[in-house]
């Protein structure tokens, strides 16, 4: 049967409110360009070509760089540039550089402030920070991005940046918006004030940007920013979480009135409510919620929800009441008290779009016989029984009778079906997967297992199966993922015992580096330079190159025999004790930009001269390079995992992995990585001319070749994806973990139950709902990642599924109830590897390839295209 942990992630699941603004961090277009120019204004221009409004996109060197005003700016100065959005979305972060033009420009917003616009405000209202500052901090420099994480959230069609100075200056920008579509339909909400505590807690709506009196009308704060409130009054208050009212302090109950953007239908609200109730505070003993859909006249017979009074628990909770579908433009709930105090903290609707023409209520419904009610839709009354009816009363106890009856049967079959595979699975099963194949009546394109489920200790325990792949470093099993530097724990005492520490921690405080002047090396500056004129070839070229190393590492294939797992262990316990980081000099490097930022430290690229080769020559040639500090703050423990994690990541030797070339031991404690040219996988495949089928079949078997190499060493990536593959000249492709924590990828991770983030959408059952990871998950990431290539990245997985909706169907796989949706074959991707794909999306690990086979069958791919 399904564990109570699946199960509560479910539940957790179906109650998730219709939008997290937790998750609600994507960047939405400046930089990417999905913001079209048309939408992007200003007041004034310096020069109406080269410092347009439609050049100030972040992190892009169009014309002369940036937006500039033609005045200089002052603080009294009302110059803006204005972004349009045309349906409300959720702002949750704002981004600005400078004009960097090639290094000549000078010009950055040391501050600025927002202005913000939607439909319902009907005019531009000023942003206000929750510490209550207008200003918000700028730039110190041309090339630098600085990021605001703007708390309260700003609701908003439109935003306008309004750059500031307290000096007379000329200021030019290029901006970012992070956010996502406000797709809950809330367009305002009404309630009175809130009251103040003696203790001068203020329970009022801090943050409502609406028309504000003894009644609140017409905005949008504290009851849908996502913020939930703690058990601690006075705590929570001082983070602008709770509203409340007090029962002596008005003549009637508070009532909340919410209008949504459309009719809807609505299946249930979830209010979190303070039940401090040794404070006199308590959830609300009733509450009474009626519809209308015109906002005059509310339907009568309300639902009502009578709440049950708890003096036991004085925790925080959030109460559920079904709506019953229930139709709707104005939803207004009035609470009655418990107790001295309400405080609530988060109103969250689940509802749909209503289908169908309604018209709003003229007057109230008009009533019937004492045997019946009258529920109202589109004015037309129907009639139904009433509850003292006896046909009322024989329909109710027939329904519950018959899910009885359901219930047991299902418990029935369920239990018969247990004992069948229990008394009938044979220990002799567990064949090899050549076995498995060469059985066509056990196949199934998506894999459901016939074998008995894994029992294992759900809370980070150990699996205690002998004959599968144990994890190799325990501690690290309730992460849910770390790079592929995950090591071994044999190999623990080889590098703790080699060579001398690679940082000098007798001082560890620094500042963040600083950035070079350097424009960035974008992939049109890259491809413009005379120098790097060779960074890709023709396709007649790459079918030529990809030909040959397909031929060449089939025939190596064929004449030599690949190493033992025993063997590379060997080697690589060899290359531990052998294996020295070099110093690599910190005047050698140039920090370019920020390219991923996460709880170990900072990544950079930088340029870096005198890069080692592999045969441990110096280049003279300037190259780029990954470089990843570790975090000022990081303990010693911290920092020996990251020196051993360096090390092993060191002994490494693959072609198809980014290599360490060396660390800077001075603090900041930092590890310099390869880096190639074209940058990222995804972004490449996104934006470049699309390669031929053969030319991606190569980019393919490179990543299997990497993958392969770690899978001998029992090395789990647990975050293989498009995004962490680096492409360099001749669509040479190199494994990383540069991509994991990049924000510009953020929308690709989702937080289950709270934990750290997953690549929900890339991770297999067992990853993201038992915490398990093993070489057979990273085949499942693999074969979504082939998706990804075969599709130029432009088709995410799952498209047509949410979040939760996916977390749902890989319950099914552990439910093993058939019910599981593989990705489905986009018209890229070739139809017998679609189904080598699926063979990696089978429930049981057993039954899912090898990276060695996956090598092999890319091999004989590649080379068929290319004969």
């Amino acid at each position: 049967m399904v564990p109570w942990v699946a199960l509560l992630l479910l539940a957790r699941a179906c109650c998730l409110p219709a939008l997290d603004i937790s998750q609600c961090i994507a960047p939405l277009g400046m930089e990417t360009g999905l913001i079209p120019d048309k939408d992007i204004t200003a007041s004034s221009s310096f020069n109406n070509d080269n410092v347009a409004p439609q050049n100030g996109r972040l992190n892009q060197e169009i014309k002369s760089g940036a937006w500039c005003p033609k005045s200089q700016i002052t603080t009294e100065s009302t110059e803006w540039l204005e972004i349009n959005l045309h349906s409300v979305h959720v702002i949750t972060a704002t981004g600005t550089q400078g004009r960097f033009g090639n290094s000549q420009g000078v010009e950055y917003a040391e501050e600025y402030s927002l202005e913000y616009w939607r439909p319902k405000l009907g005019k531009w209202m000023r942003y206000r920070p929750a510490d209550g500052r207008e200003i918000l901090p700028g730039n110190t420099n041309t090339y630098l991005e600085k990021k605001n994480h703007l708390e309260p959230p700003i609701w908003a069609s439109k935003i306008r940046f309004i750059p500031s100075s307290s000096h007379r200056r000329t200021v030019c920008m290029r901006v970012e918006l992070y956010g996502c579509y406000w797709n809950v339909g809330i367009v305002a909400y009404s309630m009175p004030k809130g009251d103040i505590r003696s203790n001068d807690v203020g329970l009022t709506d801090s943050i409502y940007d609406g028309q504000w009196g003894e009644e609140l009308k017409g905005g949008l704060g504290k009851l849908v920013d996502g913020q939930f409130g703690g058990d601690e009054i006075r705590e929570a208050a001082k983070n602008l979480a709770w509203v409340g009212w007090r029962n002596d302090s008005r003549p009637t109950p508070p009532v909340i009135t919410f209008e949504f953007d459309k009719v809807r239908e609505f299946s249930a609200v979830h209010i979190f409510c303070n039940n401090k109730f040794m404070r006199d505070v308590q959830v609300f003993s009733e509450a009474i919620i009626s519809f209308s859909i015109g906002g005059r006249h509310f339907q009568d017979e309300p639902i009502r929800y009578a709440s049950v009074s708890d003096n036991i628990f004085e925790n925080s909770r959030n109460v559920s009441i079904k709506l019953h579908h229930r139709i709707g433009k104005w939803v207004r709930i009035e609470m009655r008290f418990s107790a001295r105090w309400i405080l609530i903290s988060e109103v969250v609707f689940d509802s749909d779009v209503a289908q169908g023409n309604y018209t709003p209520e003229s007057s109230k419904p008009t009533q019937v016989k004492d045997k019946t009610k009258v529920i109202t839709t589109n004015n037309v009354p129907i009639p139904t029984a009433h509850q003292d009816d006896p046909l009322y009363m024989a329909i109710v106890v027939g329904v519950l009778t018959a899910l009885v009856i359901l219930l047991i049967v299902a418990v029935f079959l369920i239990i018969h079906r247990h004992r069948h595979r229990k008394c009938f699975a044979s220990p002799l099963a567990k064949t090899t997967i050549a076995q498995k194949r060469a059985a066509p009546e056990n196949y199934n394109t998506c894999g459901s297992s016939m074998l008995p489920d894994n029992k294992m200790i759900i809370d980070c325990g150990l699996d205690v199966k002998s004959d599968e792949y144990q994890e190799p470093y325990q501690a690290l099993k309730c992460a849910p993922y770390f790079s592929y530097s995950t090591v071994l724990l044999e190999m623990k005492d080889f590098v703790k015992d080699s060579n001398t520490a690679l940082s000098d921690s007798s001082n560890y405080d620094y500042a963040v580096p600083e950035l070079s002047s350097a424009p960035l090396l974008t992939k049109r500056r890259l491809l413009d330079d005379s120098s790097a004129a060779t960074a890709l070839m023709s396709d007649h070229e790459i079918d030529m190159e990809t030909r040959r190393s397909c031929a060449g590492s089939l025939r190596s294939k064929h004449s030599t025999r690949s190493p033992s797992q025993q063997e590379v262990l060997i080697d690589l316990k060899r290359r531990l004790e052998t294996t020295n980081v070099i110093e690599f000099p910190r005047h050698r490097l140039r920090m370019i930009s920020k390219l991923a930022e996460g709880a170990f430290g900072t990544v950079y690229v930088a340029e870096a001269d005198g890069v080692p080769e592999y045969n441990g020559t110096i280049t003279s040639d300037r190259r780029l390079v990954a470089v990843k500090f570790l975090c000022h703050d990081a303990s010693l423990k911290e920092r020996e995992e990251f020196e051993r994690d360096v090390r092993i990541l060191a002994a490494l030797s693959s072609p198809h992995l980014a290599r360490v070339l060396g660390a800077c031991r001075s603090p900041p404690l930092a590890v310099v990585l390869e880096y190639l040219e074209l940058g990222d996988l995804c972004s490449f495949l996104r934006t470049t001319v699309p390669p031929s089928l053969a030319t991606l079949m190569h980019v393919a078997t490179q990543i299997a070749a990497g993958m392969q190499y770690l899978e001998s060493l029992n090395f789990v990536h647990r975050d293989l994806a498009a995004r962490n593959c680096l492409v360099g000249k001749g669509y040479q492709v190199k494994i990383s973990d540069f991509g994991t924590d990049n924000e510009v990828y953020a929308c690709d991770y989702y937080k289950v139950d709270g934990r750290i983030p997953l690549p929900l959408r890339w991770a297999p059952w067992e990853s993201v709902l038992r915490g398990k990871y093993t070489t057979k998950s990273d085949v499942w990431a693999f074969a979504v990642t082939l998706h990804e290539i075969f599709t130029l990245c432009r088709r995410r997985p799952y498209e047509h599924l949410t979040e939760a909706e996916v977390l749902e169907n890989l319950s099914h796989l552990q439910a093993d109830d058939d019910l599981f949706e593989c990705i489905d074959r986009a018209p890229g991707v070739p139809r017998d590897l679609y189904e080598v794909m699926t063979d990696c999306w089978r429930r049981d690990e057993l039954e899912r390839p090898t990276f060695a086979e996956m090598h092999l069958i890319l091999q004989r791919k590649c080379l068929a295209l290319t004969t």
